[in-house]
């Protein structure tokens, strides 16, 4: 790929006088890590760089008239893949698929506030975003080229931030679509969070607080003996999930099952769980415990550490057989 990168940065640099190095690494972000094709990718810069130029003309001569500390200078600063932002990142470049863009209202410290939200995505990540400005325009484009924007944790993933500072266009070439793929435990535990990814690991243990279950009426909190931390004694509703410990052999980490999740897994409702108390921590145990699980979700960071929330799980395809045998004998 590097035979056909380079003569496309020379033909760019003889055309734009933009140095070759420069060119040469927008274009193998664009091609190799965004799987731009390479027309589409040296159409882009052209545009990129030709904008530029007429730009810098144009600040030129505003500095004749305009003091400079009235003057904004926007980095361009080449594209970061939306997989390996990191909370805490500022004025960084993405360019990106805008997916469901909508207004909600939300609440801030300083008020109600109405702010544009949706997801973002590109071939290697899906990640929320919100615009804190008007932008009516995001409506109505494929795609955005986004520079000087912003990464805050949302709900312990991270999110991409649009301001006034940002300076957003529409991206005429293919920005290609996410497309999950089983990642590792190690690559997983390094993010800051990930949105629709999917793993496989052997369960390990279940952690404390897994099995059968109350909920708080209320704040849907699990309860203690008949105590909600936050509104005391209340009739709990009853409730099934999977605390559980995977690994691949690269990492670890806690993987919680919800209800409807855990019972599919198990071959059993909550309530014949419910109708043998004694016998249901067992059945859980030796139903999952030692078995590799798939599972598709989110992986979010807080003050526990990482954890994957999964949406969907499922025994591997070449285990169902054996595993649904097993379960069976247990029951019996």
């Amino acid at each position: 790929m590097d035979d056909a990168i380079a003569p496309i940065a020379e033909e760019l640099s003889r055309a734009l006088g933009v140095d070759r190095e420069t060119l040469q690494r927008e274009l193998t972000l664009l091609i190799i890590e965004y799987k731009v094709p390479p027309e589409e990718a040296k159409r882009s810069l052209l545009k990129k760089h030709r904008r530029s130029i007429i730009a810098g003309k144009a600040r030129r001569e505003a500095e004749e008239t305009i003091a400079p500390s009235a003057l904004r200078q926007v980095p361009e600063e080449p594209p970061k893949p939306l997989k390996d932002l990191r909370v805490g990142d500022a004025g960084i470049t993405i360019i990106a698929n805008v997916i469901d863009p909508e207004y909600r209202e939300i609440s801030t410290p300083r008020g109600p506030a109405t702010v544009i939200s949706g997801m973002l995505e590109d071939s290697t990540a899906r990640l929320h975003f919100t615009a804190w400005v008007d932008i009516p325009d995001i409506f109505n484009v494929r795609a955005i080229v986004a520079r000087d924007v912003y990464v805050k944790s949302f709900h312990g993933m991270p999110g991409v931030n649009i301001n006034e500072k940002t300076v957003l266009e529409a991206y005429d070439g293919l920005v290609p679509p996410y497309r999950r793929t089983c990642r590792t435990l190690k690559d997983l535990s390094s993010t800051d969070g990930a949105s629709d990814v999917e793993t496989e690991g052997d369960v390990l243990s279940l952690r404390p607080g897994s099995g059968l279950i109350e909920r708080c009426p209320t704040c849907s909190r699990v309860m203690q003996k008949g105590q909600c931390r936050a509104h005391g004694r209340m009739e709990g509703v009853p409730d099934l999930r999977i605390k559980a410990v995977i690994d691949d052999g690269t990492g670890s980490m806690i993987c919680v099952l919800d209800r409807k999740l855990t019972e599919s897994l198990i071959g059993m409702s909550l309530e014949e769980l419910r109708s043998m108390p004694d016998r249901a921590a067992g059945l859980i145990n030796t139903g999952i415990i030692g078995k590799p699980l798939v599972v598709r979700g989110n992986v979010t960071s807080g003050d526990f550490g990482k954890i994957f929330v999964a949406t969907e799980a499922e025994w591997p395809a070449d285990n169902v057989p054996e595993m649904a045998k097993q379960l069976l004998g247990e029951i019996r």
